[in-house]
């Protein structure tokens, strides 16, 4: 089969990361990119779920500044923290805690 040239630029500081993990999985960036690519065309979409940060969206949603989200998680937390004291709220970490 006839190959191209493909060219792009990336941050040096991420192409050095990913040439790590890629050289892990003995793999080298052209075959990651052409399996990457194989992939958009099997699914005919990203092969990856592409979502905004939860900064992003609780500001979107909701209209919270960064501050406001810091502030909220501790209340969260706290609450979390009385009710697990209290015995309504337990703590799952596998199948066997169900």
């Amino acid at each position: 089969m006839p190959t191209v040239q493909l060219r792009t630029r990336v941050d040096s500081d991420l192409k050095r990361k990913s040439d790590s993990i890629l050289n892990g999985l003995g793999l080298d960036t052209g075959t990651y990119v052409a399996m990457a690519l194989a992939q958009l065309v099997n699914r005919r979409g990203l092969p990856f779920a592409v979502t905004e940060s939860d900064e992003d969206y609780f500001a979107n949603e909701y209209g919270l500044s960064a501050e406001q989200m810091v502030a909220a998680g501790k209340r969260m937390q706290a609450e979390a923290n009385r009710e697990k004291a209290a015995g309504r709220l337990r703590t799952i970490n596998g199948p066997d805690d169900l």
